[in-house]
């Protein structure tokens, strides 16, 4: 193997993980790969790449490795689902906060993540392990929370069909006597979206709290 199939092969597999878009090496590429590196012995485990995660602005050859803009679109299989779910909640956090604004996340951070995130990345992975090779193919993540009092936090649905596979929502409740509360919950395509899943309530106090997003669009 040469020096420049060495850096090659090292630059697809460093860059593993990095910031936006998620994607499979066409099979083509991979079987390029595979070929030029050392042949496993017998008892030795095979390394497959399943997930790779690239900055395009910051990786010069991107245009020679992928063949299309990634911009968070995710390609995988089941067989990656773990990591794939990781990805999944991490993002279902960040735009949350974006959600939730200065103001909110300061005030529930604490007991969102420790209260509602757990019941979250649970109840996901129930849902995801319905999913075969194929709908996983299809799975892309909505990127844009619902301001104002809309509930909407993080969406999975098929690219092809455009069906929700799993809303993640958060909605005010006024309960008599008791101040603002937000509630947390999904739905999911086992059901056709039609039940209301309990994921955890965080009490506000009893001032209205700012509508979602209020003071970061300020």
């Amino acid at each position: 193997m040469n020096v420049f199939q060495l850096m090659k092969r090292g630059l697809v597999v460093s860059s593993a993980l990095l910031t936006f878009g998620l994607f499979v090496p066409t099979t083509d590429y991979v079987r390029e790969v595979q070929a030029e590196a050392p042949q496993k012995t017998a008892g030795e485990e095979s390394e497959k790449p399943l997930i790779y995660q690239v900055n395009e602005h910051s990786y010069e050859l991107f245009d020679e490795v992928l063949p299309a803009k990634t911009d968070q679109y995710i390609h995988r299989s089941a067989a990656s689902a773990e990591l794939l779910n990781d990805f999944i909640v991490k993002q279902a956090i960040k735009q949350s906060k974006l959600k939730f604004g200065t103001v909110i996340t300061e005030k529930i951070n604490s007991s969102f993540e420790e209260e509602i995130i757990p019941n979250l990345d649970k109840v996901l992975r129930e849902t995801t392990q319905t999913l075969s090779d194929k709908d996983w193919e299809k799975v892309k993540i909505s990127s844009i929370p619902s301001a104002g009092l809309g509930e909407k936090i993080l969406h999975l649905y098929n690219d092809e069909t455009g069906e929700d596979i799993f809303r993640f929502h958060v909605r005010r409740d006024q309960p008599p006597k008791q101040g603002y509360t937000f509630n947390f919950h999904y739905h999911t395509y086992l059901d056709q979206h039609e039940k209301h899943h309990e994921l955890g309530s965080i009490p506000w106090g009893k001032d209205m709290p700012p509508r979602w997003n209020y003071v970061d669009r300020v």
